[in-house]
Order: structure tokens, then sequence, then C-alpha cells
């Protein structure tokens, strides 16, 4: 109460005495400057400790529909929104569809599909964009993203000549603000083709050695939407391509399914994907696939399909992991309609497939709803609430938020 009480009458007093001397006047207006520097200092540190709300071990996902970087408290699936990219106080207004979140030195960097990649500050959810895919050489879409060891951005990039598909993998230095295609399936010189096919990168991560390991989605022209996928590893120097996994060859495991958005590096090199069923399935194939790094052999981790593994979903879409623990965070739509976008978000036990509804856009009180999962991230456990701090690698190549060890 003295505090307050001081508070409260010097000012008054210096405010009722400006018609005493001027060296009065003077003591009072110094006393006033002074206490208003520690008030602006005290609400400023109030400010930054208030917009410094992302920690090590939250997860971060992308909406495509609402437009807006969601942060979601991994105890209670709380949602809170850190970017909207339709408020202009944060940033350029973008209303095009977001298609990819990454994390690397001290940024969040978003995907925005017909416009480029945005780095996002941390504390206060501002965005500036930092790579413009509307004009110049490299126009045309981007999906996904991913970040190396130096800070560099890899995205999927779609010329507009095929049509929004994305048939190239290109990395981007935002410092240099350079950017060069590494790999490009019409590029016969850096491994398997698709002239004869629409086809795209569906996603991409990378390894612990610095490899790109990328899905591809394809369509054979022989009958109506019959399609196929596959999944790559990809020289992140030469761009060369070589096949690892084969979705048609029942010899490597599960068939009937294609790769969707997702696709994640466990701590044990092992690859997860999200994965559909294709067109000619005989019935749904909403699958969690894990993938041999050595014999690309697929097996399948969790059917969504399947109630013995817990809540059911469709439309898979995002995967990251939790370091700690290890577990499986997806994106995934409400299964009473094949067609419903994602807006469930399951924790996967990585040993046993088993499902639990972490967030749930149908309850209110975890905050504003998903309206489209597109992808997730996790931000690591090193990561603190002024920057995301992780040791530096040696392989300039290698993921900083990588696996483990």
């Amino acid at each position: 109460m003295a505090t307050a009480t001081k508070w409260n009458t010097v000012p008054g007093h210096c405010i009722a005495g400006s018609s005493r001397k001027i060296a009065s006047r003077v003591s009072c207006r110094r006393f006033l400057r002074g206490w208003l520097g520690v008030l602006c200092a005290l609400l400023l540190a109030g400010n930054l400790a208030h917009a410094a709300t992302i920690h090590g071990g939250d997860i971060l996902v992308v909406d495509a529909q609402a437009g807006k970087l969601f942060l979601v408290d991994p105890k209670t699936g709380a949602r809170t929104v850190i970017s909207d990219f339709l408020d202009p106080s944060q940033g350029p207004v973008d209303r095009s569809f977001l298609a990819g979140v990454a994390i690397g030195r001290g940024k969040l960097f978003v995907t925005a599909a017909t416009t480029g990649i945005y780095a996002v500050d941390p504390r206060t959810g501002n965005r500036t964009l930092v790579s413009d895919f509307t004009t110049g050489a490299f126009r045309g879409d981007v999906f996904g993203s991913a970040v190396d060891a130096s800070g560099r951005l890899m995205t999927n990039w779609a010329q507009p000549q095929f049509g929004g598909a994305p048939r190239s993998i290109v990395r981007i230095d935002t410092l240099a603000a350079t950017r060069v295609v590494i790999s490009d399936l019409t590029n016969p010189a850096q491994g398997d083709v698709f002239n004869c096919c629409v086809a795209y990168f569906t996603d991409l991560a990378l390894d612990k050695t610095g490899m790109i390991v990328a899905s591809v989605t394809w369509f054979v022209p022989v009958g109506p939407n019959r399609d196929a996928g596959d999944v790559y590893r990809i020289d992140p120097v030469t761009g060369q391509r070589s096949l690892l996994s084969d979705f048609a060859n029942p010899a490597q495991g599960a068939t009937d399914s294609v790769p969707s958005t997702g696709i994640a590096i466990e701590t044990s090199g092992q690859i997860l994907a999200d994965s559909h069923g294709s067109e000619i399935a005989p019935g749904p194939k909403n699958l969690l696939l894990r993938i041999d790094p050595s014999t690309g052999n697929r097996a399948v981790l969790s059917d969504v399909d399947n109630a013995a593994q817990g809540p059911l979903g469709s439309r898979l879409s995002g995967i990251a992991l939790e370091a700690r623990t290890g577990r499986i965070i997806v994106g995934a739509g409400n299964p009473a309609s094949r067609a419903a976008d994602p807006t469930l978000l399951f924790r996967i036990d990585p040993q046993t497939g088993q499902r639990t509804l972490l967030s749930n856009s149908g309850d209110a009180h975890q905050g504003p709803p998903f309206a489209w999962i597109s992808e997730i991230a996790v931000v690591p456990e090193k990561s603190n609430d002024s920057g995301f701090v992780a040791a530096p690698s040696t392989n300039p190549f290698a993921s900083p938020f990588g696996p483990v060890k």
C-alpha cells in the first residue's frame, strides 16, 4: 500500500505545484520522465513475456482454408492462433492456400501456395514474405517446406505450365535471395520421369544424412482416374532420384493406397507417410505407413479405418514427431464423410499405432476450430521463447531439427 500511495500522490503533488518555482517544476518534470521511463520498460517487458507463448514441444498447425497458423497445447489440445494471414496488423494479408510449416534459425516458415514463403516471428506472429513466387523465373505455386542446417528452405514448386502440379524441388537461400532447382521430375538425367503422366511431389522431408525423402503421386494414362504412388530418396546436391518404395509393388507391402500430404523421419531413420486409398481401391485406405529406409518395405502402423486402434479418421494430412516420446501427430477428417476436410488432430503411439484424439475442432472449449489441417510441425525441445535454439550440425544439408540420437 505504501508503494501505491507514493505512486498516486507524488505525481499529483508535482502537477499541483506547477505554479511554484522553476527549480521545483524542473524537478517534477524529471521525476515524471523517470517514472514514465520505468513504466514503459515494465510494459514492454510485460508485452514481450506475454507474446512469447511458443515453447519446446508445442505443436504448430497451418490451416489451409482458414489461413491461420495455430499453436496446439500438447497436453490439453487447446488451440491458439499465432498468425492470422487475414489480419493486416501481423503482416501482408494472404488469402491463398497455406500449404507448409517448418522451423529453423529462430523463425517459423509458412508456405502460402500461390504466393511464396513467409517468415513468422515466433514471439509476435508478425510475418514477412521472404521468398516471392508470384513473379520472375520461379513464378508458380509452392507446397510444403523443410529447413536444412544452414537455414535454407526447400519446397515443392509447380511451374505454371504444369497446372499447379509441383514437379520440382527448389532450395531457397533467403539471405542471399537465391533459388535453385534441386530435382525436376521432367529431367531424365536425374532419374525416373513422368512425362507421360500427371505427376507431382506430395511432400518432402530431410533424413539425418541430409538426403531428401519425397513422396510422389502420379496418374497413369490407362483407365479413368487410375493413380499410383512412390517414395523417392533424392540427393540434395545432384538431385538424383532413386526409387525407394513403389506403392504398386505388393512385395513391398500395402497396396491400393497412394501418398497424401505428410511425410516424416523417425529417430531410427524409419520413414512415416500418410496415405489414402487410390481411385481403384475397393474401400477406404486411410493408413499411416512406416517405410523401411533400406528396403522400401511398407508396414501399416495405424489403420485409421480400424476402430480397434482408436478413433476413426479420413483424409490424413500432415505428420510431425514429438522428440521425447517419438509419438506421432497426424491430422485427419471426420470419418462420417470421406470428403470431409481434416479437422481432427490425433496422437499415435509409435509402437502400437493406437490413436487418441488430441484436438477436436468440434470442441469449442479447446479454442478456435480448424477448417482444414494442411501441415504440422512440433517445436524442438531445445527451443526457447526468444528463438528456436538448436546445436549446429556439421552436415550442411542435415535438418537442424531432425532425428535426435
